[in-house]
């Protein structure tokens, strides 16, 4: 092997978890042969600064705007030791996100300045969204889409600046899961993985319709066996599904949870999981026993009206037989509400407050109000998010409160500055 590549995650990010992107990119190449170095700036920081977690994780554009400058300020020798550890290094992998975006071209920027002959290359879902705009800098090599195919085209030599949606087909393909490279004391005992990428479902307001161009998934048996190496190798128990949802097939999460219960494997996990009408309450039983512990779900909305305009699929008459059914199999969940979607009026907002009052008793926790965010900037002429949509989300939160409904403080309008 030669040291070829290092991928560096940047500040500010989620702190619970290794970076996903970083473990399954350095897993891939090492298995191609090529040596690979990761490097978590961002828990490293965080854990140099004194100031609490929910500074790091809250939306705030200033703070994002200045914490290079003034980390490179206040802790000097952490960026020399960083420049130190790229000398052997002929590629450097970022991967962007919006929240990041000031910290990792601030410090892309400084390493071409320390390291001319270097290949600099941006991965991640921010730049998606720099291509649509046209802003792809000719100063960086540029993945769009997940990376493991045009990485290995770059370690090995293409000289091509852009990288569009080169998708592996068999995701059963890869190899395991790599998380070697980091320190995992530094996190909460419990590992992210993906059982699927991409979307079989469409929501029209929903980002992921860009990440990705088709959806694959793992099979059952691939994930037991990676799930069974990790948790032998790194002793750790606890595991996040971060796909979009988790029940995208019926039958393969039947499998799934069949495998964990036959083969014993006494795990506990978490998913995201989109309310369906064929969900059968037997699932939710072999669910629980097989060790999930909670389940995030995009209701989005109590009006009919507005989940048919957001394409959701589904209507509150069946999220609220969903909810019976996870209830029933005493299985925790967490909901998340948009309000202020385009053509939302008085009636629709109504709607909503009114299903989460009459099945109050089948949810347990309220994650997310947000006022709805145009990602895909599909109503150029409007503003968003919309004074009407925060007025929304205030009204929705004092009813929180006045029904005693559980809900996250820290999650009320997290996804907007």
């Amino acid at each position: 092997m030669n040291e070829s590549v290092h991928i560096i995650n940047t500040p500010p990010g989620w702190l619970k978890s290794p970076p996903l992107g970083s473990a399954y990119l350095k897993a891939y190449l090492e298995k191609n042969d090529v040596d690979v170095k990761v490097l978590d700036i961002n828990i490293a920081l965080f854990q140099l600064y004194s100031f609490p977690k929910s500074d790091w994780l809250t939306l705030n554009e200033t703070f994002e705007r200045n914490l290079f400058d003034e980390s490179e300020r206040i802790f000097p020798q952490f960026f020399n030791n960083i420049y130190k550890r790229l000398e052997g290094s002929q590629v450097i992998g970022f991967s962007l996100f919006k929240r990041n975006a000031h910290f990792t071209l601030s410090l892309a920027r400084r390493i071409r300045e320390k390291f001319p002959d270097k290949r600099i290359v941006m991965g991640g879902p921010q730049t998606i969204f720099l291509d649509n705009m046209d802003m792809l800098s000719k100063d960086y090599t540029w993945v769009i889409g997940e990376g493991e195919l045009p990485f290995l085209k770059i370690a090995r030599g293409d000289k091509a600046r852009v990288f569009r949606f080169e998708e592996i087909d068999n995701l059963d393909s890869l190899p395991f899961l790599d998380f070697d490279n980091f320190n995992l004391k530094s996190y909460q005992p419990v590992l992210p993985l993906f059982s699927s990428r991409g979307c079989r479902f469409k929501c029209a307001f929903c980002s992921e319709n860009l990440l990705y161009r088709k959806f694959r998934q793992h099979s059952p048996k691939y994930i037991i066996e990676m799930i069974k190496t990790l948790k032998a190798k790194y002793d750790i128990s606890t595991f996040v599904f971060c796909d979009s949802m988790i029940n995208s097939d019926t039958a393969w999460l039947d499998e799934l949870c069949e495998r964990l219960l036959n083969e014993k494997i006494n795990i506990k996990w978490e998913a995201q999981i989109r309310i369906a009408a064929n969900f059968p309450q037997t699932l939710g039983v072999k669910m629980k026993k097989s060790g999930c512990y909670n389940l995030f779900i995009g209701l989005e909305s109590g009006s009919n009206r507005i989940l048919n305009l957001m394409k959701k699929g589904f209507d509150s008459e069946t999220a609220a037989t969903f909810f019976d059914h996870l209830k029933a199999a005493d299985l925790h969940f967490e909901i998340s509400l948009i309000f202020g979607y385009p053509e939302e009026n008085e009636a629709d907002f109504q709607e909503t407050i009114s299903f989460i009052s009459k099945n109050k008793h089948l949810i347990p926790k309220v994650a997310q109000v947000n006022p709805f965010v145009d990602y895909l900037n599909a109503f150029p002429n409007e503003v968003y998010p919309s004074a009407q949509g925060l007025q929304r989300v205030a009204a929705c939160t004092d009813f929180l409160k006045n029904e005693e409904i559980n809900y996250t403080r820290s999650f009320i309008n997290n996804l907007i500055y």
